[in-house]
């Protein structure tokens, strides 16, 4: 679905706060008093710098972004319906993706420090540091499992025919006991001679950028170096499908490359954002709903603004229970060949109308995902 006239609908206030992050959203459109996090009063000069514009209002009272700038403001900032900072994390180096624990507390992923258990007072109370290559890098996504475990992607190098070749893996860590667990390796499953994509190295063979649970209790990762999105069985010893990209088990007649926040939202759909990097032709970005049946997948929505905005990189398409999705053009024009900015997040309803238009600027290069917050 293409829209080429942009129109803003109104917004409602969510009615329950929600601990969690994603799929979450309104069964009502009747708006109901919840108490809000203040403005925040004082906000340091680098973050400052970073201009926040919105039109309409959204679902969710609060939208996190993921801000990087060397030199500048890099962290986490949660911003009201009023496009102001209500709460910030400032990281060592690039915010690569959060999520949320039972407990209300945040696990946040500094791409130098590691993972970070923060209190929504900013209090530290876990942390698993950050190891460097060819260690357990830590890298593009953290998400929590049903028994409140952690889940992340890392590193993983091995050798193959003689050559250090760094793959995929998918560790758990218990925050309270500090154990981290080796769940699954690209190794094995997957080929390095054969699934090899056009950007493929040695030192990065599938480049794997998230990660996420599905209705069966199976596990979603995309590989952007593939142009694919697997699914991995929830006792981690199969790959259930391929989707797309290079021997996929699921080929797909509408192309998508470079994907990022690939979710299975229901049985047999997975909503992504395509960053359409390798496209030939016409350039630019979309969020896309793709329909499994048997061995066939079909695009059963996307969405694209009028004005088309290119991110070869980063991004990411939320799916709310009220049917909405949140989207997020990530890159600042030029920040990489060909990107064409600016970094924008909407919020759309499946008929493609705009209910909500954020466009951050100023001393600001990127924003990794831009994700609803129902509560603090």
């Amino acid at each position: 679905m293409r829209r080429h006239e942009a129109t803003l609908r109104p917004g409602y206030v969510c009615c329950a706060a929600l601990l969690g992050l994603l799929l979450t959203g309104c069964e009502s459109e009747i708006p109901v008093e919840i108490n809000l996090r203040p403005a925040l009063a004082e906000i340091p000069a680098d973050l400052a710098a970073v201009k926040f514009t919105s039109e309409g209002s959204p679902t969710a009272p609060y939208v996190m972004l993921e801000l990087n700038r060397p030199g500048g403001f890099s962290g986490f900032v949660a911003l009201n319906r009023d496009a102001r900072p209500v709460w910030y994390f400032r990281t060592r180096g690039g915010p690569n993706g959060f999520t949320r624990r039972r407990n209300g507390n945040f696990v946040l992923l500094d791409s130098q420090r590691g993972l970070v258990e923060v209190t929504p007072d900013t209090s530290v109370v876990h942390e698993l540091p950050q190891q460097a290559a060819p260690g357990r890098r830590i890298h593009h996504d953290v998400i929590a499992d049903p028994s409140d475990r952690i889940l992340f992607v890392a590193d993983d190098w091995q050798v193959w025919h003689d050559t250090l070749i760094n793959g995929a893996s998918i560790w758990e860590w218990s925050p309270e006991s500090g154990v981290v667990t080796k769940r699954w390796s690209s190794f094995g499953p997957l080929n390095p001679d054969l699934d090899r994509g056009q950007r493929t190295v040695p030192a990065d063979w599938v480049h794997q950028n998230s990660l996420s649970i599905g209705p069966r209790g199976n596990i979603l990762l995309s590989m952007y170096f593939l142009n694919q999105v697997i699914s991995i069985s929830s006792d981690w010893q199969s790959i259930e499908w391929r989707l797309g990209g290079i021997r996929a088990t699921i080929p797909v007649t509408d192309f998508f490359s470079g994907q990022h926040t690939a979710q299975e939202i229901q049985p047999g759909r997975v909503l992504m954002f395509d960053n359409g990097a390798d496209r030939a032709g016409e350039k630019f970005s979309r969020a896309v709903e793709i329909e499994i049946s048997g061995q066939g997948a079909r695009t059963v929505w996307e969405w694209r603004p009028a004005k088309d905005n290119w991110a070869p990189a980063i991004g990411s398409a939320r799916r709310l229970v009220n049917g909405n999705t949140v989207i997020a053009f990530g890159l600042s024009a030029g920040l990489v060949p060909g990107a064409t900015g600016p970094i924008e997040v909407y919020e759309v309803e499946s008929s493609g109308s705009i209910v909500w238009h954020l466009t951050v600027g100023g001393d600001t290069r990127s924003t990794y995902r831009a994700t609803p917050v129902f509560e603090f």
